[in-house]
C-alpha cells in the first residue's frame, strides 16, 4: 500500500491539503491539475490503494 503524507493549511476559510512527496505532488498534479487535493481526490486515492495521512509541519521539517 502506498502511504502519501499531506500537510494542511488553512486559506480564507478552505482547508488546503499539500503533498509532502515530490514525486507524489508532481503526478497528482499532472493529474488533477492543481497543487492541492481535496477530499474528493483523497477518496479517489484510496479507491486506488493509497493510504492519505495528514502530518504536521513540524513532522515535515524534522525529517527533511
Amino acid at each position: 500500500m502506498t502511504n502519501i503524507k499531506t500537510v494542511s493549511t488553512s486559506a480564507f476559510g478552505k482547508t488546503l491539503n499539500y503533498v509532502v512527496d515530490n514525486n507524489y505532488a508532481d503526478a497528482i498534479t499532472q493529474l488533477t491539475g492543481k497543487k492541492t487535493i481535496n477530499n474528493k481526490d483523497i477518496a479517489a486515492l484510496m479507491q486506488l490503494g493509497c493510504a492519505v495521512n495528514n502530518v504536521t509541519l513540524q513532522d515535515v521539517l524534522t525529517v527533511k
